[in-house]
């Protein structure tokens, strides 16, 4: 649990003991190291972030601004906010009385030093005739370069970035996906995996001083929810897979995960005694609402095959435990209350960590070749190619774990939605699916997956015969599956009208070194009022 409110522990006004508080003198070696960022977007507001490197002990006072241009001429807020060792020097602003749909400019200063000037954009208000976003998910530092988020901040049509989780990851050297850290000088800090407060500071900062991380996240507001890998693989609730009785208190590591994600991230924090509680609403106007859910710590009970014990039979019997849950039933509750408040916008985008369609995985015998390169070992390969036959649902830690909430969540999609699209991550495939109720005849919502920034794919761990095998095969078990493609990384570009929801799949060709090059592979559109017809192939501009 925090100890103070994060946000209320810096605005201006707060009463500190002043023989503690240092002002900026011509010696101190203050910089910016980590760039700045802006997030959590309403209509009349947003929240700036920084981190001031160099500040040595005590508290700190520092200025921002926000003005309407990028020169900073015209400031329209500006004030001073505090920041200490408690909260690792991470700055947080929580910036009101801004005009609505504009973009803004915004800084931070101390003494001569000044922050890069960041942009940034409040959400529409009234009648609102397009959005767009960018959606992405998993990006892993040492496991390759974040093209993807160079591409985003190039973009300039955008109303925000939508992060679906996985921003860091806790690994050690060594451990998965860090086949290439040393090679592409991305070596995890610390070397060690993140247990500790410390630790899990250390690696936010080392993902947010990189140049591509900065450029898009001063470029574009970021609507963030996490997943598992900042807190641990695996996470539920009460436990992770990858956190083991040597490392603690399982409560411990996860409060200090928790707490070093407010700290470091641009969103808005939540009051004591509810630091778990990361689900939120947005609207853009009479287009669009946008509900980020939790679907990993908050009220997720354990997965089918985590925890001593687990056989075929056991992973049968917890799957049809009717109770289990993957939101648990405040989250659910809440939901349900917010989509049926929207009556007057046109699309409700779901934004939420994993896999909702129940996709099942195909038999992998015909479609390996064993002696081709691969990360996994020949026995781990003869164990997944074991696993799948009879076409088992694909990975259990996402929505097909837990089928009896799927259906529940999208009985409430269908009867409080009016056009519900979900955005999923976590899986590192770009995908996208029409989604139906068990034994129902037309699709009750549609998944737009984004594949990863760097995190590896199916593509490096199983060797196929040929690279369109695996989707092929896929998609021959899941005809509901429109799209997928499980090579390359990428993010995708999602806009909106009151006609129809185009999602734009951008990928690039490596993150394995720094030349690359981008591709657009796909485009779906689902129209408005017409989700019963699912996902099909267009080319019109939604925007």
């Amino acid at each position: 649990m925090l100890r103070r409110s994060f946000l209320g522990s810096i605005v201006a006004g707060l009463s500190l003991a002043w023989t503690n508080i240092r002002f900026a003198a011509a010696a101190d070696p203050y910089a910016f190291d980590h760039g700045v960022a802006s997030g959590d977007p309403l209509s009349d507001g947003v929240v700036l972030w920084t981190r001031l490197s160099g500040a040595g002990e005590g508290s700190h006072a520092l200025r921002w601004q926000v003005a309407t241009d990028a020169e900073m001429t015209r400031v329209v807020r500006q004030g001073i906010v505090w920041t200490d060792g408690w909260l690792d020097y991470t700055v947080k602003v929580d910036v009101r009385g801004l005009q609505p749909g504009t973009r803004y400019f915004y800084r931070f200063d101390i003494g001569d030093v000044a922050s890069p000037v960041g942009r940034t954009r409040t959400l529409p208000a009234g009648t609102v005739e397009s959005a767009a976003f960018a959606v992405v998910s998993c990006s892993n530092h040492p496991a390759g370069f974040f093209h993807v988020y160079r591409e985003i901040a190039a973009q300039d049509d955008l109303d925000a970035v939508i992060h679906l989780g996985d921003y860091i990851y806790e690994y050690a050297l060594g451990e998965y996906a860090t086949e290439r850290a040393e090679a592409l000088d991305r070596i995890p800090e610390p070397m060690g995996e993140t247990v500790s407060l410390d630790d899990y500071r250390q690696r936010h900062a080392q993902y947010k001083a990189d140049p591509d991380s900065m450029a898009m996240l001063a470029r574009h507001p970021l609507i963030a929810v996490w997943d598992d890998h900042e807190i641990v693989n695996d996470a539920w609730r009460g436990g992770a897979q990858n956190h083991q009785g040597d490392e603690g208190s399982w409560t411990a590591r996860r409060d200090a995960a928790i707490r070093a994600y407010h700290e470091w991230m641009p969103i808005r924090s939540v009051p004591d005694g509810a630091d778990t509680r990361i689900f939120r609403h947005f609207r853009f106007g009479n287009l669009a609402s946008l509900t980020m859910l939790d679907t990993r710590l908050f009220g997720r009970d354990r997965q089918p095959d985590v925890g001593e014990n687990v056989t075929p039979e056991t992973i049968q019997a917890v799957m049809e435990d009717p109770e289990r849950s993957l939101m648990g039933r405040r989250q659910e509750g809440w939901l349900r209350r917010k989509l049926a408040g929207e009556t007057e916008t046109t699309w409700q985008l779901i934004g939420q960590q994993v896999m909702l369609a129940p996709v099942r995985a195909p038999e992998l015998e015909s479609l390996i070749d064993p002696d081709k390169p691969s990360l996994l070992s020949r026995e781990q390969i003869d164990h997944y190619t074991a696993a799948s036959r009879g076409n088992p649902p694909l990975i259990l830690d996402t929505w097909n774990g837990y089928p009896y909430a799927r259906e529940a969540f999208l009985a409430d999609l269908e009867q409080y939605a009016r056009n519900p699209v979900v955005l999923s991550g976590d899986l590192h495939t770009s995908m996208a699916s029409d989604v139906y109720r068990a034994g129902g005849e037309a699709p009750v919502t549609v998944e737009i997956m984004t594949s990863s920034v760097t995190s590896p794919g199916f593509a490096e761990y199983l060797p196929m015969k040929r690279p369109e095998a695996l989707s092929e095969a896929t998609r021959d078990v899941n005809p509901f599956v429109r799209y997928m493609e499980t090579k390359r990384r990428g993010w995708v570009h999602v806009a909106l009208s009151h006609e129809a929801c185009q999602a734009s799949w951008h990928l690039v060709d490596t993150v394995h070194a720094r030349d690359y090059t981008a591709i657009l592979d796909r485009e779906l559109v689902v129209r408005a009022d017409r989700i019963a017809e699912g996902l099909g192939d267009a080319r019109v501009d939604a925007r």
